[in-house]
């Protein structure tokens, strides 16, 4: 019995003292991603100054037509619909490398939990919102934070507020003046879509606060003053149309060649959605494109929806796109884990926006990077 003790309260003081390093690994993990947002405020205004001052100065407009596997310029006079092209896109669109504490701290407790919780995924980083714009990426995904602190509200890009901060475009604002910017200087682009995403999970301190539709309201008031004439609103997309069932059954999306050169932000399904489709169920006077679900797809405010998995969107196709005529985005991996299989079926799933984990980037030669064989837009076979 003595010895069962002893084994029992060596086990118990091992597992204390690991509880107590990975508390401090976490600690300094906090510490560190603390420090980081300066990092990430700094880096986006000199990446800003860089832009408006020398990149654009003597600039030459992207050739659209080059990343189309296509005739880019036959298709828009055909009069192609923005629903009948896919193009490619981004997960996590704005992440920088998670400092080397975090990601040594989630490695550690990957190890632990066996790869459970593919927490390896803070190894994970992204070039610029210009970069990828550059390199035909045409749909970006932005994760926001509130921050209301001192009579001021701002949203702020970030994965993680507590472990991970690494931002390119930590200012959401800022980060639509980049995608603006890069915008005004391509004026014939293939349509920009951006999926703005609230954080679920928010932890209550120092300004940060829950997301909801008074938030939602002072986004579209942002939306609207960054991106100008550039956005695309759901009430350019209805025209006459008295809501989106109207113009799906009628087959009537807007033409690529209106949406050229235009900027559309599409609200990700979080838990103000419901809200925000509320102000006003046409949709027409919110600034941003409510993203819902398979659920939703016969609702009259439906125009977008998400099927991120692959076999589902490719199973639900028949539904969502042959019969309900929607616009949707699915995932074609998801790291560190991408397979042949998988890229087989988004082939086969008729799904505009399809977003990839592993895109060509400008300064790395990629062991894997995933493409519409070497194109970032391509039709997408649901002309009729």
């Amino acid at each position: 019995m003595k010895s069962f003790k002893r084994i029992v309260v060596s086990l118990l003081s091992l597992f204390a003292g690991l509880f107590i390093v990975l508390l401090g690994i976490f600690i300094v993990a906090i510490i560190s991603n603390v420090n980081v947002i300066d990092e990430n405020i700094k880096f986006q205004e000199e990446h800003l100054e860089y832009l408006e001052t020398e990149y654009y100065k003597n600039y030459t407009p992207k050739k659209e037509s080059d990343l189309s596997d296509f005739d880019l310029e036959k298709a828009i006079e055909d009069g192609v619909k923005l629903n009948e092209i896919a193009i490619l896109g981004t997960h996590n669109s704005y992440q920088r490398l998670a400092t080397a504490e975090t990601r040594f701290a989630m490695n550690i407790v990957d190890t632990i939990t066996l790869k459970k919780f593919g927490l390896n995924t803070f190894d994970f980083e992204m070039d610029t919102l210009t970069e990828q714009l550059e390199m035909g990426i045409r749909n970006v995904e932005i994760d926001i934070e509130t921050l209301d602190k001192n009579n001021k509200i701002e949203f702020k890009v970030t994965h993680n507020s507590l472990i991970d901060n690494a931002s390119s475009a930590y200012d959401f604002e800022k980060a639509l003046q980049e995608i603006k910017m890069w915008s005004d200087n391509n004026p014939e682009h293939i349509p920009v879509i951006i999926i703005v995403e609230p954080k679920s999970f928010v932890i209550e301190i120092n300004g940060m606060k829950k997301f909801s539709l008074e938030y939602a309201k002072e986004l579209d008031k942002i939306v609207e003053n960054t991106l100008g004439d550039s956005v695309l609103t759901p009430k350019d997309m209805l025209r006459d149309y008295k809501s989106f069932k109207e113009m799906r059954e009628n087959d009537d999306w807007i033409s690529l060649k209106e949406a050229r050169g235009k900027i559309l932000v599409l609200l990700h399904d979080c838990d103000v959605t419901e809200s925000y489709i509320a102000l006003d169920e046409s949709i027409k006077t919110q600034k941003m494109f409510p993203m819902l679900r398979y659920d939703d797809r016969n609702e009259t405010y439906t125009s977008f929806i998400l099927e991120n998995d692959a076999w589902r969107a490719a199973e639900r196709k028949a539904e969502n796109i042959d019969e309900s005529n929607l616009i949707v985005r699915t995932r074609a991996d998801v790291y560190p884990e991408y397979s042949d299989e998988r890229y087989e079926v988004i082939e086969t799933c008729g799904s505009q926006i399809i977003t990839t984990d592993f895109p060509e980037k400008v300064n790395e030669n990629e062991e894997h990077v995933y493409s519409f064989e070497g194109k970032k837009v391509k039709l997408s076979g649901n002309r009729n």
